[in-house]
């Protein structure tokens, strides 16, 4: 782990976000939003990539590095609100883009928790 950053409404969930070296690049995990509670989905998607972009500032790196994103989530139909903020985000570079759909992610106010890959020497 590289840096984490303490991002949960509730300290008792333990969920934090972080940087971790992977082979050939980063990945930033655990990505939500902290006011998940009073948020729709797109809301959350917004909140968790704000998040992500001040992670990858601290490492040098912005959104347009960003390779692939992986983004878990809780209802299927509510996903396609968060595709003005993905399109918006990433209007120049089209990231791989992994979608899975669980039954529910804790706390249950969570509807999206998302992923970030850099693909970077890191030598």
């Amino acid at each position: 782990m590289v840096n984490a950053v303490q991002h949960s409404s509730s300290p008792s969930s333990g969920v934090m976000a972080r940087i971790e070296r992977i082979p050939g690049g980063i990945r930033i995990v655990g990505l939500r939003s902290a006011d998940a509670a009073t948020q729709a989905i797109a809301e959350q998607c917004q909140s968790a990539l704000e998040q992500g972009a001040a992670l990858l500032d601290v490492r040098g790196y912005s959104m347009a590095d960003v390779t692939r994103v992986v983004a878990t989530i809780a209802d299927a139909a509510e996903f396609p609100t968060c595709f003005p903020t993905l399109r918006h985000i990433f209007s120049h570079q089209s990231p791989s883009l992994t979608l899975m759909w669980v039954k529910s992610l804790s706390p249950e106010s969570v509807k999206i928790e998302l992923e970030l890959y850099v693909e970077a020497d890191l030598a």
